[in-house]
């Protein structure tokens, strides 16, 4: 069995990012931080961080990393029941979630379990095709994804559907797409982008054959200015329909697209297998508010 104390450590060196802040928080030497690492080290005979700045976590390290997280939120839990569910006794949970996600329908999915449940919440804001790595990496107990398959000790359970509408002002859409989309018009338009790692729609720009230096682009890397930006005719974006509906609605967007099927993505909620009953109850929110948000997927 692994002594609590070297996994304590590590958590809190990988927290810190050093093992002289680690040792402030823990109130021992940054000594005692080493000597407690080489002993888990020696123990497992393998090394668990790389002694870079900041420091951080070999592929072992991770996974040792993951099994420290969930048993300091099964513990945290414990003492919350062994204390007769104080009113200000707070869990923290760290979640990853795409911005988009965010924007829209995960805030009101998880509102009532927040409070009920006495949740604060660390969320972690990435493209949802990376949120995965934060989960394999120990960063988050959860994450909503385009990964289906899940990592091992982790579930996965699929949310829904979320579709996408190619917007713009009217205005920009008669100068740039008055003979409708095409790989032409698309190569003149501005793009508004979240960033680099947009793949909704560099995908979408290569099922018109195009690639990022082939047509000219913004990136704003926030989902509601991303939004302004468009709605001040300066370009068109890929917004959740979720998002857009009532702009569509008042005209002061189009739908680029004229009604065809817009893009759209098929998300998951991943989390631990070993479940707290505050993650389980979490879990379960998320799944309910995205169904009640989203169609099911194909």
């Amino acid at each position: 069995m692994l002594d609590a104390k070297p996994l304590d450590a590590l958590e809190a060196i990988v927290r810190a990012g050093s093992f002289e802040l680690a040792a402030q928080w823990l109130c021992i030497t940054p000594s005692a931080v080493s000597q407690r690492i080489r002993q888990l080290e020696e123990h497992l005979g393998q090394t668990v961080l790389v002694r870079s700045q900041p420091v951080r976590p070999t592929p072992a390290g991770k996974r040792l990393l993951r099994h420290v997280r969930q048993l300091q939120l099964l513990e945290a839990e414990l003492r919350h029941d062994l204390a007769g569910d104080v009113p200000d006794a707070f869990t923290t949970l760290a979640v990853a979630v795409n911005a988009d996600s965010l924007e829209t329908w995960f805030p009101e999915a998880i509102a009532d379990c927040v409070a009920q449940e006495n949740l604060l919440l660390q969320l972690i804001v990435d493209d949802q095709d990376y949120t995965h790595a934060l989960l394999k990496n120990g960063d988050v107990i959860g994450c909503v994804t385009t990964q289906a398959q899940a990592l091992t000790g982790c579930q996965s359970v699929c949310l829904g559907r979320m579709p996408y509408v190619c917007v713009a002002t009217p205005a920009f859409a008669r100068r740039y797409f008055a003979d409708g989309v095409s790989a032409e018009a698309l190569r003149a338009a501005p793009a508004i982008l979240f960033n680099l790692k947009d793949s909704l729609h560099l995908n979408f720009m290569a099922d018109y054959g195009l690639a990022l230096n082939d047509f000219p682009y913004f990136t704003v890397p926030a989902v509601h200015a991303l939004l302004n930006v468009v709605l001040a005719g300066l370009g068109y974006g890929l917004t959740p329909r979720l998002q857009v509906a009532d702009l569509l609605a008042s005209g002061r967007l189009v739908d680029v697209l004229a009604g065809a099927p817009g893009p759209a993505l098929t998300l998951y909620w991943h989390s631990w297998a070993l479940q707290s009953p505050k993650l389980a109850r979490f879990g379960a929110a998320v799944q309910a508010g995205a169904a009640q948000a989203m169609p099911p997927a194909l």
